[in-house]
């Protein structure tokens, strides 16, 4: 909230959601109903930018399927799929398994999918985005992290979704900074899962080096 010139307070607008993505969203290939239908019980957002000829893609994707399906009805969370297919019967193929909404590949729906990927600042696929369905703020930039380590694990997977609900709200113009951020701790934390080695190596040095200047401490 921020204050008006005779110092009165004022509400920020409220989130519209056709106006963000769109008046229509699709529930399967050809079907749409108006987005603020859709969306208006809905608490948490999630927008999956995704394609079929990813293959980072069809490996997250089940996973995904797996979360929704057993934490979107209870948790109020609603996945958009923000496709980058090529073509029309390629994001049809593919949308067909998916049991969320959709941005339509049509004409006309480019600027709108434009405009979401700036938002984000997406840089790469795929990308999980986290929102707040009833104000539009933004949550998380690593969602695809935060399910793929769910792993099946009901548990884990409510303990997310309670992360996001309490998590910190920030503006949606803040997001690509945070994204961009989040994806430069997340690019070393992956180095380092795939080398363990090369960490082993860092903390061998860390006990030597600490050893060392213990040992002459004691010497002086």
């Amino acid at each position: 909230m921020s204050e008006g010139a005779e110092g009165t307070t004022t509400k920020p607008e409220p989130f519209d959601v056709e106006k963000f993505f769109g008046a229509t969203l699709l529930t399967k290939p050809k079907v749409s109903k108006p987005t603020s239908e859709l969306l208006k019980d809905k608490e948490l957002l999630a927008l999956y930018f995704s394609a079929s000829w990813c293959p980072p893609c069809r490996q997250f994707s089940p996973w995904l399927k797996k979360f929704y399906e057993t934490h979107g009805q209870s948790a109020k969370l609603e996945i958009i799929y923000v496709s980058s297919d090529r073509t029309i019967p390629s994001f049809e193929d593919y949308y067909k398994t998916m049991p969320w909404l959709a941005v339509p590949s049509e004409k006309g729906s480019a600027p709108i999918k434009q405009k979401l990927a700036n938002t984000f600042g997406i840089m790469g696929i795929p990308a999980l985005m986290i929102m707040d369905a009833k104000t539009g703020e933004f949550i998380s930039g690593t969602g695809r992290e935060e399910v793929s380590n769910v792993n099946d694990d009901a548990a884990k997977g409510k303990a997310v979704i309670e992360q996001w609900k309490s998590a910190e709200r920030k503006p949606l113009s803040e997001a690509a900074g945070v994204v961009a951020s989040q994806g430069w701790v997340m690019k070393i934390v992956m180095y380092f899962a795939r080398n363990p080695m090369f960490l082993f190596g860092l903390l061998y040095l860390y006990k030597y080096a600490k050893k060392k200047i213990m040992g002459e401490g004691q010497e002086l």
